[in-house]
């Protein structure tokens, strides 16, 4: 089945906190304030370009809308254009004071003409093309995929004082990643009921189950790191090193 144009939105708001607090630091020619992980040199260049090389190389993305905190919006657009290759739009919106937020005014800045949207963790940039292929076709048969891998170690319940309460079973327990995938009029409704989800929301995913829409898992890889730490920034640059993405 071919995969029809897919608007991607990278989730770029975050503070960094937990990243700096650790003593991780931009590098570069930066702002002050900017936030360290996104724009932390990877390999020497920003985290976020190598996010975006991975989505500008699937033929089917149209085009690319990034979310980043208001103070960065015009530096990352004179640093990283409006283009991206193919001459397919890449486009910077501030974001929101949470996740959920920078993804929905990040929606209302895609090109509604597209079929399937994309949402992806900015701070994960070893995924690979062929994966995210994999998620958009399964969008495609499905309405809604997310790339995840199994929890493959053991899981324990824990409280407060350190005791250890329980064991789960960890048979059926998966952990989310990015790109999650969605038929637009699937996310759209689904963000349009986003206020009646009870508790935090902490993907996308989240919000399109509890709509009862099926949600299909497509197997991830290790090294789609999340760089919380400058400790996983350096495992980045480890494997890019070695080779990464080990595939043709």
């Amino acid at each position: 089945m071919p995969v029809p144009q897919a608007s991607v939105i990278i989730a770029a708001g975050g503070a960094g906190r937990r990243f700096a607090e650790a003593g991780g630091s931009p590098g570069g020619r930066t702002p002050r304030e900017q936030p360290g992980k996104v724009f932390a040199l990877l390999a020497g260049r920003p985290v976020l370009a190598h996010t975006l090389d991975r989505f500008a190389g699937v033929a089917s993305v149209l085009e690319i809308v990034v979310a980043v905190p208001a103070a960065q919006v015009e530096w990352a657009r004179q640093t990283f254009g409006e283009r991206i290759e193919g001459d397919r739009r890449l486009a910077f919106i501030a974001g929101g004071a949470a996740r959920d937020e920078s993804v929905a005014k990040a929606l209302e800045a895609t090109d509604r003409g597209t079929e399937l949207v994309a949402i992806h963790d900015a701070v994960r940039p070893l995924i690979r093309r062929a994966l995210i292929e994999e998620a958009l076709q399964t969008a495609v048969s499905h309405g809604a995929a997310v790339v995840g891998r199994p929890v493959d170690q053991t899981v324990k319940v824990v409280a407060g004082d350190g005791r250890i309460l329980r064991t789960v079973p960890r048979d059926s327990l998966w952990l989310a990643q990015t790109p999650q995938v969605f038929r637009r009029e699937v996310l759209m409704q689904a963000y349009q009921h986003r206020e009646n989800l009870v508790g935090a929301v902490t993907d996308d995913a989240q919000l399109v189950e509890a709509m009862g829409q099926t949600v299909m898992m497509v197997r991830g890889d290790a090294d789609n790191i999340k760089i919380t730490t400058p400790e996983d920034l350096r495992m980045c640059e480890l494997l890019l090193a070695a080779g990464w993405p080990f595939e043709p």
